[in-house]
């Protein structure tokens, strides 16, 4: 395990930080992914692309019930989720919540970090009297999925194909009751 990092303050997000979630969103996905999505895709991921998509997002979170934190140890954003009301057809979205993004930078993955982040999504969302959570989960991602067992969730059986660049790949999705 890497050495932790001191002196983390998670908070919420705004458009201001889109440029830094863009740039731990695409470090991450070309790290974790590595494998798993053609590099082809990974590789043409751009950090500008997604800043502008993240400033339109974090502009809106309000009025869909999204909310979005960002993780930073000296004024260095290392992390961020996002979550809000399930977007399954399947699920009460007033009952269930859903995570729906956590990434952090490869330098900073096995510190505690994720966790943290994820304390802070489950909090927020039992505040907001959300009683489950779910995430979907790429189900070759074996990394995120033993995270995830490790913070109590579990397979619940639901399967789908997501769109990751010129392809589609398996995803499974874990719940828990907050």
């Amino acid at each position: 395990m890497s050495e932790r990092i001191t002196g983390a303050v998670i908070r919420r997000a705004r458009p201001a930080d889109a440029a830094v979630i863009a740039r731990i969103e695409v470090d991450s996905w070309q790290a974790a992914y590595l494998g798993l999505v053609p590099a082809a895709d990974l590789n043409a991921l751009s950090v500008p692309a997604r800043e502008v998509s993240w400033r339109r997002i974090l502009s809106r979170d309000a009025s869909t019930g999204t909310r979005t934190w960002v993780l930073c140890a000296e004024d260095a954003g290392l992390g961020f989720a996002s979550a809000g009301p399930t977007r399954d057809d399947d699920d009460d979205p007033g009952d269930v919540g859903e995570l729906y993004t956590i990434y952090l930078l490869p330098a900073a993955w096995g510190r505690g970090l994720g966790a943290a982040l994820l304390d802070t999504v489950q909090a927020d969302l039992a505040r907001r009297r959300h009683r489950t959570m779910t995430i979907w989960v790429l189900e070759g991602n074996t990394r995120a999925r033993r995270f995830y067992e490790l913070s109590g969730f579990s397979r619940d059986g639901a399967r789908r194909w997501a769109r990751v660049g010129a392809g589609s790949l398996p995803e499974i999705r874990y719940r828990r009751a907050l």
